[in-house]
């Protein structure tokens, strides 16, 4: 059948309706198709790891980035709803077709990248210092004191590459290292939540001292314990953890909930119900049992287009 044909007036090419949507879900098939088979292998993130639909839909994204299957699945992430990928995969790509990312300076304080889009003369810079990303918040992110050189180059680069090649980066508006910089930025609730009341004193026995008129002392309501609620930032950073030590489904549920009383020190139904404090001491527990140095993202294979 014919897809496609040549209007006469305009010489412009014509497509049946629906025929893109029709070739999108065979892609689609075959995208499952190679997600199945390596989501059962150590070449993906654990994260995908026995998640061939989500594996599909971000070889589906990567393709048209222009990724090869395994590179996309090592780069591509959701956070909060948002795709995102890291700073380096995105100049990877915009140098791949043909534009200019480079690094003009960079410490622990301060890091500029230039960019060029090629055939311009036209140089975008961006500078992020410490003290700027102070001022935005974003240095409650641990990463800014074991890693600062990373975290503002991977700001400054994504901005460079963004400015330059919009049209490569399509459908993946942020890097994963500022959607995570925006989690905690977010503004914070607050959780109140009661303080279990301390049990009663054992009655004491009737003595020989004679009864007075005055009341009983009016039992006091128990104190309320209130404290910033954990972040989008923590449940991402804790539900991570957990998969990696295998307590991430619902069948693990019960042996989660039973590790968080055992660090916090009391019961609670859900990790939302944690308070900041409480969220942060638990991934520390658990990274602590993880027990294994952070692993730097493997840069991304491109396929030239």
């Amino acid at each position: 059948m014919t897809v496609a044909t040549i209007e006469p007036s305009t010489g412009l090419a014509t497509i049946e309706p629906g025929q893109n949507l029709i070739t999108w879900a065979r892609a689609l098939g075959s995208a499952h198709q190679i997600a199945t088979a390596l989501c059962t292998t150590s070449f993906v993130p654990r994260h995908f790891m026995g998640k061939p639909e989500e594996a599909a839909a971000a070889l589906m994204l990567g393709d048209e980035l222009g990724l090869a299957p395994v590179s996309a699945l090592r780069s591509i992430f959701v956070i909060g709803g948002t795709p995102g990928m890291y700073a380096k995969t995105m100049v990877a790509l915009v140098q791949s077709r043909g534009h200019e990312v480079w690094t003009e300076a960079e410490s622990t304080t301060k890091v500029t990248v230039c960019g060029r889009r090629a055939g311009t003369d036209h140089v975008e810079k961006s500078e992020w210092t410490i003290d700027r990303a102070r001022r935005a918040g974003y240095t409650n992110n641990k990463k800014y004191e074991t890693a600062p050189e990373d975290m503002l180059y991977a700001r400054a680069a994504a901005t460079v590459c963004r400015r330059i090649a919009a049209d490569v980066l399509t459908g993946i508006p942020y890097a994963v290292e500022e959607l995570e910089l925006e989690e905690t930025n977010k503004p914070k609730r607050t959780v109140t939540r009661k303080v279990k009341p301390t049990p009663p004193e054992p009655a004491i026995e009737a003595t020989s001292q004679p009864a007075t008129d005055e009341p009983a002392p009016t039992p006091e309501e128990p104190p309320l314990e209130t404290g910033e609620a954990i972040t989008k930032a923590q449940l991402t950073k804790l539900h991570t953890v957990l998969s990696n030590l295998g307590m991430g489904d619902a069948d693990h549920r019960d042996e989660a909930l039973a590790f968080y009383e055992s660090v916090i020190g009391h019961p609670v139904e859900s990790s939302k119900h944690l308070t900041k404090a409480e969220a942060g001491d638990i991934i520390d527990a658990l990274e602590d049992r993880e027990a294994r140095p952070f692993e730097e993202p493997v840069d991304a294979e491109v396929v030239e287009s």
